[in-house]
């Protein structure tokens, strides 16, 4: 029996109130942001490593493609006659007597001539950007060396549809390869691999050489050295520019620097110099094309090979002794 005034116990349980909850509610929303921006900047420098692993790893690749063609460079050396001639001057003297000197007198004439023609083409040289031998040639931004390398078999398959606007690579055991970067926007190679460069293709309808506004890059141009110097020759430069491999259009620049055992020099001809490079240095500037320049560090790597055809210059007699009376 229940007292009549007495309190009555509530049988419910109490509930939050609306400040409780809208502490919760804050703390949640605190909670989930804390863990979205945890979670952003681990995706952030997760995809900025791999973005620099992938950046090394191409650069390593290329460099060491670049490297295995500096290591084949040909120089031939120039063949050694002084035995030959020493063993037929002694026998034209002693069988030409005493009385033999009309073939002495035209010896002399004929060794004059040679050296005249030797000076003559000599001077050729530095007029054209041609080698007389194979070798090698660059500047600071552009290199070409001449490999020798047995073809394979399928280059010996005759190309029926070959492409007008590029140069015909017919099959050979010596090589031009040229290393250089072409910019962005200019006629030049096109990255097969990329449908975006097609977008700006014909520059003219009707244009047969289809000259196309490509993309920047690393470009490789492998060609018969006797198709290559023919097209420089001739002044086909349209279609040289337009022939080779966009190798990566990762690669923003690139350099090189030439150790002739004293000093790194910007430019090398092997003609002139007489010889191949001890070593070459080289230089790439590694950029992601698809964001500003403004807005992104470059990264750079370096290498240096040494190339095993090459020998130091021999320092003769005179040289030394002159060497010797400028220094007292």
């Amino acid at each position: 029996m229940t007292r009549i005034g007495s309190p009555r116990r509530s049988s419910g349980r109490r509930g939050f109130t609306l400040l409780e909850l809208f502490l919760t509610l804050s703390l949640a929303v605190v909670l989930m942001t804390l863990v979205n921006s945890a979670f952003q900047f681990y995706v952030g420098q997760m995809d900025s490593s791999d973005q620099d692993m992938q950046r090394t790893m191409l650069a390593t690749a290329v460099m060491q493609m670049i490297e295995d063609d500096l290591r084949a460079t040909l120089h031939p050396e120039p063949l050694d006659t002084s035995a030959l001639e020493t063993l037929l001057a002694k026998t034209a003297s002693a069988a030409g007597g005493g009385g033999g000197g009309g073939a002495s007198d035209s010896t002399p004439g004929d060794s004059g001539d040679a050296a005249a023609t030797e000076e003559d083409s000599g001077s050729l040289v530095t007029t054209i950007a041609v080698l007389d031998k194979p070798g090698l040639i660059g500047n600071q931004f552009q290199i070409q060396i001449d490999t020798s390398r047995l073809p394979r078999l399928e280059e010996y398959v005759v190309m029926m549809d070959a492409d007008p606007a590029t140069l015909t690579d017919p099959p050979s055991d010596l090589k031009t390869v040229t290393y250089f970067v072409q910019e962005a926007g200019m006629i030049g190679v096109d990255d097969s691999t990329s449908t975006t460069g097609q977008a700006g293709a014909t520059a003219a309808g009707g244009n047969a050489a289809g000259a196309t506004a490509a993309g920047g890059g690393l470009v490789r141009r492998v060609l018969d050295r006797s198709a290559q110097n023919y097209a420089m020759t001739t002044g086909n430069v349209n279609a040289l520019n337009q022939t080779g491999d966009l190798l990566a259009p990762e690669i923003g620049a690139i350099e090189f620097q030439y150790w002739d055992g004293l000093i790194w020099q910007i430019e090398w001809n092997s003609d002139q110099m007489g010889g191949l490079p001890l070593a070459v240095k080289i230089q790439m500037t590694m950029i992601d094309p698809a964001i500003d320049l403004n807005e992104q560090e470059p990264r750079v790597f370096q290498h240096v090979v040494r190339l095993p055809m090459a020998r130091p210059a021999d320092v003769s007699e005179e040289d030394g002794a002159a060497t010797e009376e400028t220094a007292i």
